[in-house]
């Protein structure tokens, strides 16, 4: 078998042009591109107002802020039980408690369990649409409306998207999208981008405020070439990180991300408005690969893909590994035979919550390569590889 990778981003010449004109003009933090990116997003989401940050875990950070300037008596927020651990960070780091509810196979949460964890704290929900899939949102956005409670659409991992004719991000009073690896838009890692959709129209001007005052956009070059080994060289190489770990071991230090919140640079905002120039190329892509991911797995009925449906774009393909399957043999397994695997979120249960569905998948969820211009063979290809790792893993 050839190697199959996982692929961070689905770059073309027009991003690489786009990061060589911020370099040879030498306006890599300021420069023109956030403005233009602001007024190419504001056309699209209209008549949600946009607002640029690093990263898209500061989008919620503002909201939360304005809520708890509404509601200030209230402080619980509902989330997923199946979440980025960056979003239970950002409402801890509010002052306010996480509610954690459980997802469904889809791994959404569904209305029905929002309204039950909804109670007299409850200040805010958070619903993703996790790796792409679309959440019941429209129904979760009639709840919140009917029990006075905010709701934040959290579309980080989708853009271009609609459901019931909106696009995604622009139900309830606020929403996000994240530039970050494996999105649907892919600027790099580590801050670069984000964006807070206001869908509050008297909202607008205290988000404006707040990304206003944010500091400029600084040391974006050190994340860009890291992005560009792990996504490019990686395979040859190894990951950057590995030896950038054990450098830092020999001095005695450890790495640190810097998550402060600043305004988006020029060079990625480049990088974006690059991307959105072929979105549809790209979504059209990842529906492809899905269907062949489904195509391929009716020869293995052992290995579930919970997220598909016909037509549906999906950020990442997860595939549920079978009941009891030794999780890391199965990846150690992949692994020698040329087959790139990653995990997903380890699932949050907040105390006094209860979410069995979320802990279970999250122990046999396995990513698997949907890098861009991917064929059916290739998919196939993985499918019997995977299949062959559990069976072997199970046999010993």
């Amino acid at each position: 078998m050839k190697r199959q990778p996982i692929a961070f981003a689905d770059w073309s010449g027009r991003e690489y042009a786009a990061i060589a004109r911020c370099l040879l003009s030498g306006r890599v933090h300021q420069g023109p591109y956030p403005v233009l990116l602001r007024e190419r997003l504001a056309q699209m989401y209209a008549p949600s107002t946009v607002h640029l940050t690093n990263y898209g875990h500061h989008a919620i950070e503002i909201a939360l802020g304005i809520f708890k300037r509404l509601r200030p008596e209230r402080v619980e927020v509902i989330v997923p039980a199946y979440i980025c651990p960056s979003v239970i960070q950002t409402v801890e780091a509010c002052g306010l408690r996480v509610r954690s509810v459980d997802v469904q196979d889809d791994l959404n949460v569904s209305p029905a369990d929002v309204q039950a964890a909804l109670g007299a704290d409850t200040l805010a929900v958070i619903a993703p649409h996790m790796y792409g899939c679309p959440a019941r949102i429209h129904d979760i956005e009639s709840l919140c409306n009917a029990a006075d409670v905010f709701l934040i659409d959290d579309a980080a991992q989708v853009v271009g998207v609609r459901q019931d004719g909106r696009l995604l991000g622009t139900f309830g009073d606020a929403g996000l999208i994240s530039f970050a690896q494996s999105k649907t838009i892919v600027t790099g890692i580590r801050g670069s981008g984000g964006v807070l959709l206001v869908n509050r129209p008297t909202w607008a001007e205290q988000a404006n405020r707040a990304c206003a005052a944010l500091p400029p956009a600084s040391g974006r070059l050190g994340p860009l070439a890291d992005f560009l080994w792990n996504h490019v060289g990686h395979v040859y190489t190894g990951h950057s990180g590995y030896y950038l770990g054990r450098a830092l071991a020999v001095l005695g230090r450890t790495p640190v991300a810097d998550q402060r919140a600043t305004q988006i640079s020029h060079l990625e905002a480049g990088i974006a408005l690059a991307q959105l120039g072929r979105l549809d190329s790209l979504l059209q892509d990842k529906v492809r690969i899905a269907q062949a991911y489904h195509q391929a797995l009716r020869a293995y009925p052992r290995l579930r893909f919970p997220q598909f449906a016909p037509g549906r774009f999906l950020a990442r393909v997860m595939l549920l590994l079978p009941e009891g399957s030794d999780f890391e043999g199965v990846r150690r397994e992949a692994r020698s035979r040329g087959l790139q695997t990653r995990t997903g979120y380890a699932a949050h249960v907040s105390p006094g919550s209860e979410a069995p569905k979320a802990q279970a998948m999250a122990r046999r969820l396995l990513g698997v390569p949907c890098r861009p211009g991917m064929s059916q063979a290739d998919v196939t290809s993985i499918c019997e590889e995977l299949n062959a790792s559990v069976e072997r893993v199970a046999s010993r």
